[in-house]
This record gives structure tokens, C-alpha cells and sequence, in this order.
């Protein structure tokens, strides 16, 4: 997953043209992983409904993370995405009563430091406050697939990632206009790794790491591809790694960590109590 901003700044394709493409190589591959297996497409009404939500979530995350990645780079769009660990503090916090604690709100607070830090200007003339709002707006909703997915487990994390690829789609298809297939060589090659790599595999295994772990601890993994992110685009696309930025980027991390920790001391806590 740490090679994905990176393949989808590197090529021309747009953020529709990547979205479709990655949605239709998954979904032929999940299928006919699917058939293979013996494993049986979801059918009945109510779990299609499900379904949907999961893959109008999860377009929603990629149509503003491949945005925020074309318009900003490949780390500002992992590190607005990875903002999501401080939207499960006020996501539990609107939904489940969870009222953040003390530490919570710090971590909040240093979060938004954090972004200050990245940000050259707040203008929504400025391509990179654009990117990270957009990012940060992705992670709102990449927050929201893993309560999507472990209040659904009646379903197998195949039948689930069949959903979030297939029920995907719909959405993109609203910007068939949009669809550019004109594209060089190295773009289908980049589109190919983004497709069966980037989703059939990546997204499917995260679909089971977030079922069978406490958000708070997937969470936490998921902050080992931030540092991988930037020093790939560093290296590949020639990114900017200025002091701001990697002072930023390390404000924004941290604070998600510390946010995340205070989500599990409180379970262990309450586990404790009862």
C-alpha cells in the first residue's frame, strides 16, 4: 500500500481513469478468485444494501484521495488519509458518546499543528492546502470502512471486498466523461500495479486485518506506510523533503499514535472495571 500514492502521482491517467480501472481489474480478480474458491456472491437484499454503503464509502475515500494526490504529492496525501486515526477519537465521539478525554483533545490539537506545519499558505489557491484538505476529507472516510466492515462480519472478507470493489464502480461511472484510456505505455503498467497489487491484494488483506483487529491496533500498523511513502517519492519522484514537512509529518503521526493508545488504554480499561 505504500507504493500506491506514488504509482497514482507517476502517471498521467486522472483520479477517474485510475478509479475505474483499479475497481475493474479488482473486481475481475475477486470474482474469479471467488468461482475458484467456491465462495458465494452475496445475493440477498439486505446484505446488498451493505454492501453498497461499503462501496460508496470507499469511493468517496479514493475519488478524494486520488485527488488529493494529483493536485498536492504522493506524502501529503498519505499523511492527510492517515489523519483518520483522529477521526475515530471524534467519530466515537459523535456516534458512540464516546467523550474524548483530555489526551484526546491534545492529540487533536497537535494534529492540526502538524498540518499548520506542512501547509506553505492556507489559500485555496494553493494546490497543496487543496491536496491535504482533500486527503484529510479521504480519511474521514477510510475511517469509516473498518466500522463498516466489523459491524458486517455475517459476511466473509471475500464477499465484503467483492462489495467495496463492485459497488464501488457506480459512482465513477456518474463521471464517464471524465475517462481518459489515451494513455502511454508506462501509465498501463502503473494502472496494472495499482489494480492487482495496489487492491485485489492490498485492499483485501486490509478488509481482514480490520475485521480481526481493534481499529485502534490496524490503526496503528497503518502509520508503518507513511515513512515507506515519503522516502519512496523522495527517491522515485524527486518530492521535496523540507524540515517543515518532515517536522509536520512526524507532529501529525505522533499525534495520531498518541490518540490511538489513549482508544486502547481506555478498552483495557473498561475491560478492567468490568
Amino acid at each position: 500500500m505504500a507504493g500506491v500514492p506514488v504509482f497514482i502521482k507517476y502517471t498521467d491517467a486522472n483520479p477517474f481513469t485510475i478509479g475505474i480501472v483499479r475497481l475493474l481489474i479488482a473486481s475481475v480478480l475477486i470474482i474469479g478468485y471467488m468461482i475458484i474458491t467456491g465462495e458465494k456472491i452475496p445475493v440477498r437484499g439486505y446484505h446488498i444494501r451493505k454492501l453498497m454503503l461499503i462501496g460508496f464509502v470507499f469511493s468517496v475515500h479514493w475519488i478524494t484521495y486520488f485527488y488529493g494526490i494529483k493536485m498536492a504529492t504522493a506524502s501529503i496525501g498519505i499523511l492527510g488519509a492517515s489523519t483518520y486515526g483522529i477521526h475515530l477519537i471524534i467519530l466515537g465521539w459523535i456516534f458512540l458518546s464516546a467523550k474524548p478525554r483530555i489526551i484526546d483533545i491534545f492529540a487533536i490539537i497537535l494534529a492540526f499543528i502538524g498540518t499548520y506545519i506542512i501547509i506553505p499558505e492556507f489559500s485555496l489557491n494553493n494546490d497543496i492546502t487543496l491536496g491535504l484538505i482533500l486527503s484529510i476529507i479521504s480519511g474521514l472516510f477510510f475511517a469509516l470502512l473498518p466500522i463498516l466492515h466489523q459491524k458486517n462480519q455475517s459476511l466473509s472478507g471475500t464477499q465484503r471486498a467483492f462489495g467495496q470493489y463492485v459497488f464501488a464502480i457506480p459512482l465513477f461511472l456518474i463521471f464517464l466523461n471524465k475517462f481518459d484510456f489515451d494513455l502511454k505505455q508506462t501509465d498501463w503498467y502503473s494502472l496494472l500495479y495499482l489494480g492487482v497489487v495496489g487492491t485485489f491484494l492490498a485492499h483485501s488483506l486490509w478488509i481482514n486485518v480490520t475485521t480481526k483487529l481493534h481499529t485502534a491496533i490496524s490503526s496503528l500498523i497503518f502509520y508503518a506506510i507513511i515513512p515507506m511513502t515519503m522516502t519512496i517519492s523522495y527517491i522515485w519522484l524527486d518530492e521535496d523533503m523540507s524540515f517543515n514537512k518532515i517536522l509536520g509529518a512526524f507532529t501529525i503521526v505522533t499525534a495520531n499514535v498518541i490518540g490511538i493508545l489513549s482508544r486502547i488504554y481506555k478498552s483495557k480499561l473498561k475491560v478492567e472495571i468490568n
